[in-house]
This record gives structure tokens, C-alpha cells and sequence, in this order.
């Protein structure tokens, strides 16, 4: 089944009262630890799946996991599993099967959080459906058995890395900015657990090269990791990259 992206008025809504968070500077030294959103090796069984694609994250008993299933037309199915004991997994759930595209697993990989106390699924990816293309956000109030229509955080035609992480009502979607000529990462806010994205805010500067985006949520306070790549045209190294900030 092909979903169509559910576009909302309200999708597209920006707090107009002041920004809800306040950055802290960037740190490029002395930073915490950078995380990782990527998985280990696991025993996911389908012969359709991009391996460098899965995604796992763990919420209780549960083990969740997702990843890009290919197409025999090169298009590409998100899907999602759950597990309850080691190795074994539930038959997977497609979470969106829009995609029109031919790039078989050339794609940047889906991002999943799962809420310890709310039990809610959440993902973020890039996804070129008939509709458009852009970063996409979709999500569970049943534990992966379901999952609702996805809705769009942004559309924009250059493949993005995406991070996305939920702490009770609030979810945030870190991206690469798939419209900006010179790499940036960008944050959506909901406080509404996904079901609305209310701010959408650059969180890296201007004068930066920000990739690879890995965000998480503790209470009010979001942690933003990601990799500034260099400047030099000719080449030179890059270096990890964080910045706090409080949510009102």
C-alpha cells in the first residue's frame, strides 16, 4: 500500500512568539562523547534489505528496528520490526511504501526513537515520493504494529541525513538541510508527539559545514551532535561537532 504525504496547514506552523530554545555556543573541543545512531550487526532475515540501512533502538523489552526494504523496481519500502527475545523478530511492518525513486540502497538511512514512557515509535527519513521529495516523519502509538500516515517536516530535493529522538509530548527531527547549497542542520520541534511540528529551526551557523546530524532529548534539554566538515577545497579533516539547548 502507497501512502500519499498528508500535507496540514499546521504542518508548516513557526512559533511566532520568540523561538522556544535557546542555543548554547558550539563546541568543536572538549566535546561530549558523540553518539551514534547506527546499528550492530543484527538477525533481521530478508534478502531485500540495505544492511547499512537498519536501525535499531531499544524501549523496554522491546527491540525496535527499521531499514529500507528495495523494490524489484529499485524503489524502496521503510520498514519497521519489533523483537521480545534475542534474534527474533516480528514480521515487519511497512511503515511508508511512497517512494518513486530508482536508487535501490543508495539512500541515507531511516532514524528511530522509541519513547519509554509514552511506548509511541517515531521515525525520520528521506523519502522521494510522487508528491515530492523531502524529510519525512512518521510514527506508532501501538508498539510497531501500526503506523500512522507520514508527515512532511520538509521537502527538498538533495538525499539528507536525518536524527530524530522523543521524550514524552516532545519529538525532535534533526536534518541536512535538503534545500541549502553549503551543508547545514536543521531541527523540527513538536510538543505534540509528533502529530504536529510546530518550529522548525537552523540549529548549525552559517559559516560552517554541518553533516550527519544525531540529536537527543533529556526532559527540556536537547543535545545536537554533528560532523563540521573542512573548509579547505583541497581537502583537510573533519571534526565532531555539539551544541546544547533548552526547550521552553
Amino acid at each position: 500500500m502507497r501512502f500519499l504525504p498528508v500535507v496540514l496547514t499546521a504542518v508548516f506552523l513557526v512559533a511566532c512568539k520568540g523561538e522556544p530554545v535557546t542555543w548554547g555556543d558550539p563546541v568543536f573541543r572538549g566535546a561530549p562523547a558523540f553518539p551514534t545512531d547506527e546499528a550492530g550487526h543484527t538477525s533481521i532475515a530478508d534478502r531485500a534489505t540495505c544492511p547499512a540501512s537498519v536501525r535499531t533502538v531499544l524501549n523496554g523489552k522491546f527491540t525496535y528496528a527499521t531499514w529500507w526494504r528495495v523494490n524489484p523496481d529499485s524503489s524502496a519500502s521503510l520498514v519497521v520490526a519489533r523483537s521480545d527475545s534475542p534474534g527474533i523478530w516480528n514480521k515487519p511492518v511497512i511503515a511508508d511504501s511512497s517512494d518513486h525513486s530508482i536508487r535501490g540502497c543508495e539512500r541515507p538511512a531511516p532514524s528511530i526513537a522509541a519513547d519509554n514512557s509514552s511506548g509511541y515509535v517515531h521515525l525520520a527519513y528521506f523519502l522521494e515520493p510522487a508528491a515530492g521529495s523531502g524529510i519525512f516523519f512518521a510514527h506508532s502509538m501501538d508498539s510497531a504494529a501500526t503506523f500512522h500516515s507520514p508527515l512532511p517536516i520538509v521537502f527538498g530535493k538533495n538525499p539528507s541525513r536525518v536524527s530524530v529522538a522523543a521524550y514524552g509530548d516532545r519529538v525532535a527531527v534533526a536534518y541536512e538541510d535538503p534545500n541549502a547549497t553549503q551543508p547545514l542542520i536543521d531541527v523540527a520541534l513538536s510538543k505534540t508527539m509528533g502529530h504536529i511540528f510546530e518550529t522548525r529551526i537552523q540549529a548549525t551557523p552559517e559559516n560552517g559545514r554541518a553533516m550527519q546530524p544525531v540529536i537527543r532529548i533529556d526532559q527540556d534539554s536537547l543535545r545536537l551532535w554533528w560532523i563540521e566538515d573542512s573548509l579547505d577545497p583541497f581537502g583537510g579533516t573533519t571534526r565532531p561537532a555539539y551544541r546544547a539547548a533548552q526547550w521552553r
